[in-house]
């Protein structure tokens, strides 16, 4: 190894090549140094002169000392010579110059942030162990919601009450399927939410209850409000978390007898397709059966399947004579009976009668037309049945209709059965006004 070529750094002591920085590799800092020089030549020693032997008899010569002459010597020249060129410096990384193995040039990073404390155990526990609890309850009540607005009954049959109970319900359902997962998630932003929604659902729907009658319906909104007030507000003890929960089980085990109970008078089914129609009551009714007058002793015979009575209230508003009235809500059929006392003035008899009920169909649709009339009657004798059929425009569609009228004593009993043209003959409706009985 040439030395002639290395430098020791007088910082570190470490032995390294030149650098084009002069800087150390290993401690960054200057290292520049004296180095031999490489341009002088190095003075060169004289050589021994070889011993010449002398011949024979020479040696044995007297040889007279000559006096020593001095001799110069030689100063040695120094004789330029041209410096031998350079091998390649080797490249060795410096600190400053280590290559990058990214493909990009690194960045610098930003200064690692300190992980954030953990939340005390206080924090933590602000949150009542018996939110979940509450979150689970409004999730099944948003389904028993849904089947007290589809199934329960309704007494009140104002229009704009069933609108307000519709709105409600929908918003209701949506409210404690959102609070219930937020709740069960252990989430308390929604808490002033749950609040409000609880206290007004509990005026809301026990008012309109109590409105209707419902008392027992009443009570049960106000327990299911309480108690889950009582759960998801705040930290309750045991005891009163004990007594939330009651009283949520209480009025939810209320609600399912209910349910079972009307399932038995009224097939949840039914009750389920007729939820919008609040002007209908009672059960489905079929072909066979028989509807019995309120006012008047009679029975008429359904002539098809899939019939519902109307409320009375709401029969009675449109003509205060009507006894029955049956509709069937997918044909948009009625059978309606009236109970009328017997005027002899306005009629001697039913061909009379029947005359009467047919100016008042034409007072009602002005385009009814007359197709048929028939009695069991003879020009001498009066009938105990006398019909008449026709048609007219009702709602904007066309409408068949036939009209049987009976005399009872002192009553007269006016039958009348009318549907959508296309739906007359699906129902059986032709005939059907005759079958009434009365007793």
């Amino acid at each position: 190894m040439d030395d002639s070529n290395w430098i020791n750094c007088p910082h570190c002591g470490l032995k390294h090549r030149p650098r084009a920085q002069s800087l150390c590799p290993r401690c960054g800092r200057g290292s520049t140094g004296s180095r031999p020089s490489t341009t002088a030549i190095p003075s060169v020693a004289a050589l021994p002169r070889p011993s010449v032997a002398m011949p024979a008899g020479v040696a044995d010569r007297t040889v007279t000392p000559v006096a020593s002459v001095p001799v110069a010597r030689a100063t040695p020249v120094s004789v330029p010579v041209a410096p031998v060129p350079a091998r390649a410096a080797e490249h060795v990384p410096t600190v400053e110059y280590i290559p990058s193995l990214d493909s990009v040039p690194t960045r610098e990073r930003a200064p690692t942030s300190e992980p954030m404390p953990a939340p005390p155990a206080e924090a933590a526990s602000n949150v009542s162990a018996a939110l979940p609890v509450g979150g689970v309850i409004l999730l099944v009540n948003a389904v028993l919601h849904l089947f007290e607005f589809l199934f329960l009954p309704s007494v009140s049959t104002d229009p704009s009450l069933r609108a307000a109970q519709l709105a409600g319900t929908l918003v209701g359902v949506g409210l404690d399927v959102l609070l219930g997962f937020s709740f069960l998630r252990g989430k308390t932003q929604l808490l002033t939410l749950g609040f409000i929604r609880l206290v007004v659902g509990m005026f809301l729907f026990g008012g309109m209850s109590l409105y209707q009658a419902q008392y027992l319906f009443t009570l049960v909104v106000f327990a299911f409000s309480c108690g889950t007030l009582v759960l998801i507000w705040g930290k309750p003890s045991v005891f009163l978390a004990g007594v939330g929960l009651t009283a949520v089980l209480i009025s939810l085990g209320v609600e399912l007898i209910g349910f079972q109970k009307l399932s038995a008078v009224q097939p949840l089914s039914d009750r389920a397709r007729i939820a919008l129609r609040p002007d209908l009551e009672g059960r489905q009714l079929g072909e066979g059966e028989s509807i019995v007058g309120e006012r008047h002793p009679y029975k008429l015979r359904l002539p098809s399947d899939g019939w519902y009575r109307r409320k009375s209230e709401v029969s009675r508003s449109a003509d205060a004579s009507i006894d029955v009235w049956m509709t069937h809500p997918e044909y948009a059929g009625s059978l309606m009976v009236s109970v009328r006392d017997w005027n002899d003035a306005e009629a001697g008899n039913l061909r009379e009668a029947r005359d009467v009920a047919l100016r008042d169909l034409k007072v009602q649709y002005p385009d009814f037309e007359l197709a048929e009339t028939s009695d069991n009657g003879t020009p001498l004798q009066d009938p105990s049945i006398a019909t008449l059929t026709g048609s007219a425009v009702r709602n904007g569609k066309p409408f068949l209709f036939e009209v049987s009228l009976y005399r009872t004593s002192d009553r007269l009993l006016l039958v009348k059965a009318f549907a959508p043209t296309t739906a007359f003959a699906p129902l059986r409706l032709e005939g059907a006004s005759t079958t009434l009985r009365p007793d």
